[in-house]
This record gives structure tokens, C-alpha cells and sequence, in this order.
């Protein structure tokens, strides 16, 4: 049977995608090939060319393992993307900000969007008002009495899944993308949310040159009619591109007609997938190749199963219309595109804006601040009666062991409840990762807000360990340990936020945290001076920032007379200064890596191995 021909990156048009490999690095199968880390390449998509008509909504189907990820993942690819403008993605898991609403989330990201009227210094112009937010809720379907609701979380209730995700998708929008991609955007849905969604991308791309791509996995009878081009995947090889309208031509050409009251989507994955008929064997690749060519059109069968739909049920296609948002467009490119100012080109106004966003969360999210704020003040309570007005004699070893205890649980202890934080932080990167994704600010603004933000926290929570234990225990220099404990907690931030950054998953996030606070603990000279370390780990001694913090607590608290020296001296940091150590701190604070991840979709991109082709990493 004839094989299909590999395209060529050049022959791609305006409009369309050309892959010439895609694939992907999996371990291997056996014990022994992963204990000795074996990998392979596994081709998840053959070569393939694809059109992606502007005005319309193109979806990429087919069952799991089918390729369809391919699209709009990262993976080692070769191609050419020939999709001008600006793109956006929708990832297929919904990540919102739980304080605010419909209302003010869309103000939010206005002004993260917009340039306060200077088109010059942002790729969109004006704001929008508060008509315009209206009638774009309104496109969504979001009740007028659920405009004014928080998005919610665990701890308060409040929008719910489809409305969260009809809000995600407005939000997108804002930026005017000319291509949208979508993953699975009506997974987990009832039907009604479903249709609402499909109905905003229709009015969306309708009468337009923006073009919708989604995948979708098992899509209801109303949102299949709206669907106007459908690229059918299967074992990673493209059995169908086109117009929706025309594929039960295809099927029904080759002895396989949808049968009655049969979801056509159902009966086209049964077919290409030959689940149905195991007996039967058909190239569909090949197949529909050949089709193309022949164009054995049977135009009465064409279009007869939407049409029962449509009979059933009257879709209503909003106009999706958002002024005073259009992008802004500067010189042509060399092939006589228009080029598009993303809004990663001037970060001066979104900085303030990213700063408004963390501190309100700081103030409205219960695991940032007000958790940690009561747990704090209930171990400090507790600390200052356990140790209340403890003796400070320097000639009784008791005494010295105390003051020590309590301050290397300070150093400590202290620090490890930022493990607490992770689970907030993971969501946060989620949301993070799509507006970088999408070009709404560089991550460097975000580093830098975070970074800021986190500091008013700081304060609150050493105010607070720091008044308790000068006056119920009666620890020396109140300004100094308020200080200390102010960077060391601004650094324990900075290494949950790192850690958030390379940890799949949260949970694995708290037990590498706590991993990483358990060595550093041991390493910080309490347990053991320095000196007794072994020779080959005595380097690790001023690695841990809390080496840098126990050292300033003890040299703080027994600095100042020939007794407390002798202290300093046992513990081997009679030579501390607190003005390097602080210093140091401040160094270890800005330690929160951001990720370089931004959008760079220019017209007829060649896309090189190890780069996504929506993105570039």
C-alpha cells in the first residue's frame, strides 16, 4: 500500500501547520532499562500538513494516544508554523486567583493589558469601560447576581467549575489573540456549560480572521454541529482534514455510514480506530489521500446529520466584540506581515499591578498570611511560657544550652512551616506559566513583585515571634533579632518558591522543603561546631542560610561581655558579623529563579528540534 509523503516545511501555507518529526524521550520498559536510565524515541506523530482556515473553529480529535497532544505541548518537533498574529493557549486544567470576581478579575487583567492610553509602550491601547465588561460577561453567560461572587477555593465557596472556565476563557481573550488554541476546553462539563463555551469561540472567530483550534475528547451532539473543520487523529497519523460537513461523504464513501441515532464523532474514532470491526483493515491515512484526490463528492449526504441537530436545537453565537483592546501593530515584517507588539515589550506599568495582585493575596488567601500568622503566634506563646523569663548566667552550662535551644529553634523551626505555603505556591505557578505562556507580562516583573510582596509577610510574622520572646523570655537586642528573623523567614519564601518551581506536583514539593530544612538544619552548627565536621563535608557548613541565621541569633543574644564570648567561642562563631550576614540573607532572598518561559509566535516560524511549535521555551 502506498505510504503517505513526508511534506516539505516549505510548501506550508498561510494558515497551516507542517510537522516533519514529532517526537518524544520515554524511559524504557523493564526494570533493568530504568534502574540503568535507557531511554528511547518514540514517534508520537508521523509527518503531517495541516490548514487551519481563519474564521472558524478547528477541532483535533481522536482517542488517547492518538497525537493529539502533539499540537500544543512541548515536544521534539521539526516544522513550520505558518500562523501569523498573536496566539494564546488554553490549558485544559482551570487556575484562578480565588479572591476575586468576574468583575474585577476582568479589571485586573485590563490593566495588566493595557498601556493607561500609550499605545506606544504595550501591544494594546485603552482601557476598557465598564459597559465593555458587561456586555463581555454578558457574551459569557455569566449571571448578572455572579458577577459580583469571589472565584473561591477550598476554603470559600464560590464560582463554579463552568463558570470559572467561562471566565479563564474571557480573560484569554482580552488579548485579541488572531489564534486561539484550547485543550480540552469543555472537559469535566454538563452539556449547557459546554455549549455556552463553543457558542463564545463561535462568536469569537465568527466573521473574522481569527482562527479557534481546541482538542476535545468526547463532545455532545450540539457542540459537534458547531465545529466547522475537524483533523481526525489515530495511532499518530492524520486520517481526516477538513470540513466537518463533508466527513460523512468521507465514511459513507468507504462502506461506513454513521447508522442512526449514532454519535457521528463516536462512530468516525470506532471506525478509524477499527474497534468496532476488528476484522476490517483500513489504511484511513492512505485512504483518505486518495479520496482527496478522486473528490467523490455525494452531496446528499453531506451536511443531513447537522441538520437534524440544528432542527432540534437553535444555537445562539453571541457577538464577541471587546473594544478599545485591538492590538496595536508596528512595522511589517519582511514578508509583509503585520508584527504585533506583545505586552512582554514594557513591564513599567505592569509591575505595579502584578504588586497590587500579591499583596491583596497576601491579605485575602488564608495559607499565605493568616494561617501561618496564627501558628506562629501559637508556637512563640507557647515558647515564651515554656522558657519564660529564663535566666541568662553564662556560668551555668544549663542556662547556655537553653538560650541555644531556643535559638536554633528560631533559626529553624520557624523556617520549616514555609512548607506550608507550597500547595498556594503550586497554584500560583500554574497561573504564572499561562499568562507568561500567553505573553501577558515577562516573568522577570513577576520575580521581581513576588519577590517584594513577600516581604510585608515577613514583617508581620517576626513582629510578632520577635515581641513575644523579648518580653516573656527577655532575649537581648529586640531590633536586631526582629531583623534577623525577618530575612531568614524572607528566605525560607524564596526557597518554597524555588522548590514550587522544579517540583511536579505539591506534595512532592513539601517533602523535598522539608528535606532540604532537615539538612540545613543539621549543617548550621548546632548539632555540631564545624570543626567536628568530617573533612570532606566542612565545606558544606556555609551553604545553609541558616547557618547564617543561628550565628547572627547567637552573636546577638552573647555578644557584649567576657562570658559570652567564651560561648561564642565553644560554638566556634567568635568572629560573626552581623552586617555580612545580613547581607548574605538579603543575597539568599533574591534566590527565586524565574522561568524563562515566553511567547515568541512570528509568521512562518521554523520550528527546531526540541521546540514546541506554539511556543518557544
Amino acid at each position: 500500500m502506498d505510504e503517505p509523503p513526508i511534506p516539505n516545511p516549505k510548501d506550508a501555507g498561510e494558515g497551516g501547520i507542517t510537522l516533519t518529526k514529532c517526537e518524544a524521550t520515554v524511559s524504557g520498559t523493564t526494570i533493568a532499562q530504568k534502574l540503568r536510565g535507557v531511554k528511547k524515541k518514540s514517534t508520537l506523530l508521523h509527518p503531517t500538513q495541516v490548514d487551519i482556515p481563519a474564521g472558524s473553529i478547528t477541532a483535533i480529535l481522536g482517542t488517547a494516544e492518538s497525537g493529539k497532544s502533539c499540537v500544543d505541548n512541548n515536544l521534539e518537533c521539526d516544522g513550520v508554523v505558518n500562523l501569523p498574529g498573536r496566539s494564546s493557549y488554553l490549558p485544559e486544567e482551570t487556575y484562578l486567583h480565588r479572591f476575586y470576581t468576574p468583575r474585577t478579575y476582568i479589571k485586573h487583567y485590563d490593566r495588566l493589558l493595557s498601556s493607561d492610553g500609550t499605545s506606544s509602550s504595550s501591544g494594546f491601547s485603552n482601557k476598557m469601560n465598564d459597559e465593555d465588561i458587561e456586555r463581555l460577561l454578558d457574551s459569557l453567560r455569566i449571571d448578572h447576581d455572579r458577577r459580583d461572587t469571589i472565584v473561591g477555593d477550598a476554603f470559600h465557596r464560590g464560582l463554579s467549575l463552568g463558570e470559572r472556565r467561562r471566565l479563564e476563557l474571557g480573560l484569554l481573550v482580552l488579548s485579541v489573540p488572531d489564534t486561539l488554541f484550547c485543550e480540552n476546553p469543555v472537559e469535566g462539563l454538563d452539556s449547557a456549560t459546554s455549549l455556552h463555551i463553543m457558542e463564545f469561540l463561535k462568536g469569537y472567530c465568527s466573521n473574522s480572521s481569527r482562527k479557534v483550534i481546541i482538542t476535545l475528547n468526547r463532545p455532545s451532539l450540539f457542540v459537534w454541529n458547531l465545529i466547522d473543520n475537524v483533523i481526525l487523529l489515530s495511532r499518530g497519523h492524520v486520517v481526516y482534514e477538513g470540513s466537518r460537513g463533508e466527513m460523512e461523504a468521507f465514511f459513507a464513501h468507504h462502506k461506513m455510514p454513521t447508522p442512526a441515532r449514532f454519535s457521528p464523532l463516536e462512530h468516525y474514532l470506532a471506525v478509524v480506530n477499527n474497534f468496532r470491526r476488528p476484522a476490517v483493515s483500513v489504511d484511513w491515512e492512505v485512504a483518505f489521500r486518495k479520496w482527496q484526490q478522486e473528490r467523490k463528492k455525494d452531496t446528499s449526504e453531506n451536511g443531513a446529520l447537522s441538520s437534524d441537530i440544528e432542527a432540534c436545537f437553535q444555537t445562539s453565537i453571541p457577538n464577541v466584540v471587546i473594544p478599545n483592546m485591538e492590538p496595536v501593530y508596528t512595522n511589517t515584517t519582511n514578508n509583509g506581515t503585520k508584527r504585533c507588539l506583545t505586552s512582554c515589550n514594557c513591564c513599567s506599568h505592569k509591575f505595579p499591578e502584578l504588586l497590587r495582585r500579591y499583596l491583596l493575596q497576601m491579605l485575602m488567601n488564608p495559607g499565605i498570611l493568616q494561617i501561618r500568622l496564627v501558628m506562629y503566634t501559637i508556637l512563640s506563646l507557647f515558647l515564651g511560657a515554656l522558657f519564660f523569663n529564663l535566666e541568662k548566667d553564662y556560668e551555668d552550662r544549663q542556662s547556655i544550652d537553653s538560650h541555644a535551644a531556643l535559638l536554633f529553634y528560631s533559626s529553624s523551626f520557624y523556617i520549616f512551616m514555609v512548607c506550608a505555603t507550597l500547595p498556594f505556591l503550586s497554584i500560583d505557578l500554574q497561573i504564572r506559566n499561562k499568562e507568561v505562556l500567553n505573553g501577558f507580562y515577562h516573568p522577570i516583573t513577576h520575580h521581581f513583585a513576588v519577590a517584594l510582596c513577600t516581604i510585608p509577610a515577613c514583617l508581620i510574622l517576626s513582629l510578632v515571634i520577635s515581641v513575644i520572646q523579648v518580653n516573656m523570655v527577655g532575649l537581648q537586642n529586640g531590633t536586631h533579632l526582629f531583623l534577623i528573623l525577618t530575612l531568614a523567614l524572607w528566605c525560607a519564601d524564596a526557597l518554597a518558591i524555588l522548590v514550587s518551581l522544579c517540583a511536579p506536583h505539591f506534595v512532592i514539593g513539601i517533602v523535598v522543603c522539608a528535606g532540604i530544612c532537615g539538612f540545613f538544619m543539621a549543617l548550621e552548627g548546632f548539632m555540631l561546631v564545624p570543626s567536628k565536621f568530617p573533612a570532606w563535608l566542612r565545606w558544606t557548613y556555609p551553604v545553609p542560610f541558616h547557618t547564617y541565621v543561628f550565628r547572627s541569633l547567637m552573636f546577638n543574644e552573647f555578644n557584649g561581655d567576657l562570658l559570652g564570648s567564651k560561648v561564642l567561642l565553644s560554638y566556634e562563631i567568635e568572629d560573626t558579623s552581623i552586617g555580612h550576614d545580613v547581607l548574605v540573607l538579603f543575597c539568599y532572598g533574591l534566590v527565586r529563579t524565574p522561568s524563562s518561559k515566553t511567547v515568541f509566535i512570528v509568521p512562518k516560524q521554523i520550528v527546531s528540534s526540541r521546540r514546541s511549535l506554539l511556543h518557544s521555551v
